[in-house]
């Protein structure tokens, strides 16, 4: 927990700009109540530290190609609205996982929902309700070709 605080004070001091007497008490008293709060999500107790770091650091890498996902998703849903004639068909995809933790099972429908074309609708247990603006791509996506799934699997330690 202490080292779950002192990341969040470092990162709320990097971010605010202000080390002024409020800012630091303000800092202190927020990052206590997220540690208290969710400190368990970032450093679950059958993890050794040495593992929790290294499942973030994975996580951080894994940021960057994520961002080349949804600029590339926003190009292709920017070309589909400016050419109508491109094909949209619409629909509702189910995506079974072997997912049971719940900061990997957030972190899927969150990369799913931030490429755009998807939004994830429900989340039961392993399974993902999405909703795909274009059936096809998504499909061989989500449900072909699991590179989002695959990599968080990885990154996490659970199965695919």
């Amino acid at each position: 927990m202490i080292v779950i605080f002192a990341i969040l004070l470092i990162f709320w001091y990097i971010l605010s700009g202000y080390f002024d007497l409020f800012h630091i008490g303000a800092g202190i008293i927020c990052c206590g109540i997220v540690t208290l709060i969710s400190g368990d999500l970032m450093l679950r107790s059958d993890r050794s530290l040495i593992q929790s770091g290294r499942v973030f650091i994975s996580f951080i890498l894994f940021l960057p190609r994520l961002m080349v996902e949804i600029l590339y998703a926003n190009l292709d849903v920017a070309y589909r609205i400016l050419h109508p004639k491109m094909p949209i068909d619409p629909d509702i995809l189910i995506v079974d996982t072997k997912f049971s933790g719940d900061v990997l099972r957030t972190a899927f429908a969150n990369a799913m929902t931030l490429t755009p074309g998807t939004v994830t609708v429900a989340v039961e247990g392993g399974r993902f309700t999405v909703h795909a603006l274009v059936r096809s791509v998504s499909e061989e996506d989500l449900l072909q070709n699991r590179s989002i799934q695959k990599r968080l699997s990885r990154i996490f330690g659970e199965g695919p």
